[in-house]
């Protein structure tokens, strides 16, 4: 039965005019998927990952494989670390460490399925990107925060710092919102559009 049921799956395939995706599509936010409307006169709604968010995920991956691979090599070296690095090091590299198993294992499988895709299948891959985004910047600012003498100015920094990633987070938010809450008028493609300025990639469909 789970061989019949496999097998089904991955012989999905999209209908007429049906809005499909690639893996290699999800990390990067190339394309969203429209929901409802096709013209200026619909209540259209349309699926795009926010991009800050994503985009920030993206290049948290590459840090975090940078970074924690410096960490690793001086761990299996016995690089001498303060004990506050060390403790740093080893929350980045075991709990950045998972979370970056459990987004190859949520994504790399779907370059391997031959069904239809939609973007909806990278949102639990996603969510451990974010997790690892989290863990990554919580240790960077710590260590900047560290590197400095005066405590005063380290917890500034280190506020300052999760600040203006909880602001940028919200303001992209804002901007896009129209995306999940329905935009009328003219499509982002036409200069009138309010949605005009925020159509970054041209393979953005609203």
């Amino acid at each position: 039965m789970m061989t019949v049921m496999m097998m089904g799956n991955n012989g999905l395939k999209p209908k007429d005019n049906e809005f499909t995706s690639k893996p290699w599509h999800w990390p990067i936010n190339y394309q969203g998927l429209r929901f409802s409307g096709i013209n200026d006169t619909d209540f259209r709604v349309y699926l795009l990952g926010n991009p800050v968010v994503w985009w920030l995920n993206l290049l948290s991956i590459a840090l975090y494989l940078l970074l924690g691979s410096i960490m690793a090599v001086a761990v299996q070296r016995g690089a001498r670390l303060p004990a506050e690095i060390e403790g740093l090091s080893q929350v980045l590299l075991q709990g950045g460490g998972q979370l970056l198993l459990g987004w190859m294992l949520h994504y790399f499988p779907f370059f391997l399925m031959g069904r239809i895709l939609y973007f909806h299948h990278y949102f639990p891959a996603m969510l451990f990107s974010s997790m690892l985004t989290g863990i990554l910047w919580d240790t960077l600012l710590r260590l900047c925060a560290w590197s400095l003498a005066s405590s005063s100015l380290a917890r500034g920094i280190y506020a300052v710092g999760l600040l203006s990633l909880l602001l940028g987070t919200a303001y992209s938010f804002y901007l896009f919102h129209p995306l999940a809450y329905g935009m009328v008028g003219p499509l982002a493609q036409d200069p009138r559009s309010p949605m005009a300025g925020l159509r970054w990639l041209e393979s953005w469909d609203f």
